[in-house]
């Protein structure tokens, strides 16, 4: 029986992206106002969200937005990102809603996550990940081990059940103080770099 309560999205191209990787987009939780927001498509509705024109502007479209000009290193608008999601994965980490955006995850919702997490890694199996925040990047799984520090940050590195390695980029969060353009060098030389 599975563990994955909120679906990842999957972008059409993942297997096959334009960045010569699996790439998988971590981010930590959902934020749900009530109980019947909590359903197994949430993640994969989210994304849904940002293509559609007709949907109303929300605040939280921008974290989004942010992050996939510092991926695809283009001032892309919020209505052409599609094409670049089309080649992640995305999964937010926390398997429980959490009851408001300043809320954090427990200890304990971070650490029933876990099984999830290897569930989603094991039958994705990413190349790489880019982790949004360093909260959820010091609340992963410590299996692994340390790996080289890209642009002066820090890296992670898991191995799945049959040895393959899966490195690990924790960036600033896209919804704070972030640059694109400093990341997007981050995180191509990441990808680049990844086996």
């Amino acid at each position: 029986m599975s563990n994955i309560k909120f679906n990842p999205w999957v972008g059409k191209n993942y297997t096959h992206s334009k960045f010569g990787k699996r790439v998988l987009v971590l981010g930590e939780s959902h934020y749900c106002a009530n109980a019947e927001e909590a359903v197994p498509s949430l993640t994969q509705d989210v994304i849904n969200d940002l293509f559609d024109s007709e949907s109303e502007f929300e605040g939280y479209k921008n974290t989004y937005t942010k992050f996939i000009r510092a991926l695809s290193g283009t001032d892309v608008s919020r209505f052409d990102v599609k094409p670049i999601w089309d080649e992640v994965m995305f999964y937010n980490y926390v398997q429980f809603p959490i009851s408001g955006a300043r809320v954090e995850p427990t200890s304990k919702e971070f650490a029933d996550s876990e099984p999830a997490f290897w569930e989603v890694m094991e039958q994705y199996r990413p190349n790489v990940v880019i982790v949004w925040g360093k909260r959820l990047y010091n609340n992963l799984p410590k299996s692994g081990y340390q790996g080289h520090d890209c642009a002066e940050s820090e890296t992670w590195v898991y191995q799945l059940k049959d040895g393959k390695e899966v490195r690990l980029l924790p960036i600033c969060h896209p919804s704070a103080a972030f640059d694109p353009h400093y990341w997007h060098n981050v995180i191509s030389a990441f990808i680049n770099n990844a086996e």
